[in-house]
């Protein structure tokens, strides 16, 4: 390929497996800190099948660009306008048809980044044409590809699977003969009593009552359950919690606390005498008392939801003036919910570290508030979950693993409600965010 005006064209850093779909060489990126006359770099604007990069052309002198300064993944992106002095903006979407060509390319991101590409240079027409299509069309291939028959490539996803446990397992193998610290996927036995090893919480074990998600089709596989209570045991408290969601740890503290977390009661449940002593076991199991978190002065999903709408539309350009943008920030209230939240996460810190005994997060749903509850306190509790090896298995244990609805609250799923799109995602990553440094 021929270099970009104004300098020479970096080699593209692709990902394994990431196939570059179109690209527009001689687009042009806003970038008003840039010391360019007309506030934007020149560069190309690339959509693979997992994001949008823009790669600045390389000029002497000029600063060099962090990988994902101008990178977004696909999932990411919340809205793609098109543009042009001759017709009204559009919305694009993989249904939707382009009529003209697009002089300007705005990229709206869950992470209320906007992105704006400009295509003003002779010749660009069909490269912008094609590369607004690609984006429109990729992002919605990348929103529905857990769910699709076929992979991205055409591959069939059974001999896709095969290929790649055995991938895997080779991956473990030459991991555990070098000694590294890998990411846990939390998808194996071992996986779990390894985890559970390096926590060394005595009196617990792996449990593969669910291993074929017939017990709580939102659970994972393998349960970490006192070692007094029997699989035969267990199967009885299930129907008496929503969702079939039943108490299990998901943190030991060196001290002796147990952090535990389950839905609330189903409200048809009638335990019987033996389905009493099997819950006892589960919660206490002598291991001294149990303490309820409660959860009620934490915001609502709903609560999330606005305060969340509100911070977008504030960090939008020009939203409010500069002398009142700190008192509008404060009314969004979305600073309110997350000391809100920093607040229960250290008092059930203080609880575990302060004394020897259990505490149950408990959440209607036990998806949502209890995933971000766990991963909080571990992140305060547990040096290691403050490692990035140590971070991703969390993520992966307290949420993919904790069958948080993703899809759903990040509303990719176009049959759901608007209400029930809920930003717990954001909130998240502005908690951890402010824990992690």
């Amino acid at each position: 390929m021929s270099a970009a005006p104004g300098g020479r064209r970096r080699l593209f850093p692709g990902l394994p497996g990431e196939l570059v779909l179109e690209e527009a060489e001689g687009a042009r990126q806003r970038c008003d800190s840039d010391g360019d006359s007309d506030g934007s770099v020149p560069g190309t604007l690339l959509c693979t099948n997992r994001r949008v990069a823009f790669l600045p052309a390389q000029t002497p002198g000029s600063r060099a660009f962090l990988p994902s300064e101008y990178d977004v993944a696909l999932p990411c992106i919340r809205k793609l306008v098109a543009a042009s002095s001759f017709a009204k903006p559009k919305v694009l979407t993989a249904a939707s048809t382009l009529k003209f060509i697009p002089e300007e390319l705005a990229v709206f991101c869950r992470d209320f980044r906007l992105l704006r590409f400009y295509f003003h240079e002779n010749g660009l027409a069909p490269q912008a044409f094609r590369v607004a299509n690609a984006i429109a069309q990729a992002r919605e291939a990348a929103a529905w590809l857990g769910d699709t028959a076929g992979g991205h490539d055409g591959s069939c996803p059974a001999e896709a699977g095969l290929e790649e446990d055995e991938e895997d397992e080779e991956d473990e193998e030459e991991e555990e003969e070098e000694g590294s610290a890998a990411t846990l996927l939390f998808e194996s036995l071992r996986d779990w009593e390894k985890e559970l090893q390096r926590l060394g919480a005595a009196g617990w074990r792996v449990s593969a009552v669910n291993e074929r998600f017939d017990m709580a089709p939102s659970l994972p596989r393998y349960l970490w359950v006192p070692s007094g209570v029997l699989d035969h045991d267990l199967k009885r408290t299930f129907a008496h919690f929503e969702e079939r969601r039943v108490p299990r740890l998901c943190w030991h503290h060196p001290g002796g606390g147990d952090l535990l977390r389950a839905a609330g009661f189903h409200a048809a449940s009638e335990p019987g005498s033996e389905d009493v002593r099997c819950l006892e076991a589960l919660l206490v199991g002598g291991r001294g008392p149990c303490v309820l978190a409660d959860t009620a002065e934490l915001p609502t999903l709903a609560d999330i939801q606005l305060a969340h709408l509100k911070l977008r539309a504030l960090c939008l350009p020009g939203a409010a003036a500069e002398e009142k943008w700190l008192s509008a920030l404060e009314g969004t209230r979305w600073l309110d919910h997350v000391r809100a939240c920093l607040r229960k996460a250290a008092e059930v810190a203080s609880l575990l570290a302060g004394r020897r005994c259990s505490v149950l997060l408990q959440e209607p749903s036990d998806r949502d508030l209890n995933c971000l509850l766990a991963s909080l306190v571990q992140l305060l509790g547990d040096p290691h979950a403050r490692t990035l090896a140590g971070f991703q298995s969390l993520v992966q244990r307290e949420w993919v693993a904790a069958g948080h609805p993703f899809p759903h609250r990040l509303g990719v799923v176009p049959m759901v409600p608007p209400l029930r799109l809920v930003h717990t995602i954001p909130f998240l990553v502005h908690l951890m965010l402010l824990l992690v440094h």
